[in-house]
């Protein structure tokens, strides 16, 4: 019998991912420290959060071959990062 293809994510992805997410992360947080916005707080904590979830997810992978958590809760994770990125957001432009 023939194995069936790995359905999971890949490190290179999830690192790719994480870049992707944890460099306007850093220039949001840095930018909201100094001029005092907390929305603009607020987003770089949610993109750096999820960041540092897929990098950890990332090193799980190299190191075991199999993510750290199921799919399932990495996409409900995912979801609450997004949805207190939206709350960043919220504050970011109604003030």
């Amino acid at each position: 019998m023939q194995q069936p293809p790995r359905r999971g994510p890949k490190a290179g992805t999830n690192f790719l991912i994480a870049a992707l997410l944890g460099i306007p992360g850093v220039i949001n947080l840095v930018g909201g420290a100094m001029r005092g916005g907390l929305g603009e707080i607020i987003c770089g904590l949610a993109a750096l959060g999820y960041a540092l979830l897929l990098v950890r997810d990332a090193l799980a992978i190299r190191k075991t071959g199999s993510p750290a958590m199921p799919q399932s809760r990495m996409l409900l994770l995912g979801f609450g990062f997004l949805s207190v990125y939206m709350v960043g957001l919220y504050f970011k432009h109604a003030g």
